[in-house]
């Protein structure tokens, strides 16, 4: 589990119901098929906890790896 792998002493960024919410929706954008879409709701709590998640990692990196890519311009 890549949450074993945070350093010590950080708050515990996902509950097991979160874990299991992220894991779910990445095992079904991997094998569409038999599951059933999941709700708008569900959709946007997992996107919350996605972003939450996504902050709080990137508030641990150095200044120079939160650099924001840039966009380049497709050339026509």
């Amino acid at each position: 589990m890549l949450v074993a792998l945070l350093p010590g002493g950080l708050p515990e960024l996902l509950t097991a119901e979160e874990q299991e919410l992220l894991t779910d929706y990445a095992v079904i954008s991997r094998y569409p098929g038999d599951d059933e879409e999941p709700s708008l709701a569900a959709a946007r709590k997992a996107v919350r906890i996605a972003r939450r998640v996504r902050k709080h990692v990137r508030a641990l990196l150095p200044k120079e790896a939160r650099r924001k890519p840039c966009l380049q311009k497709k050339k026509r």
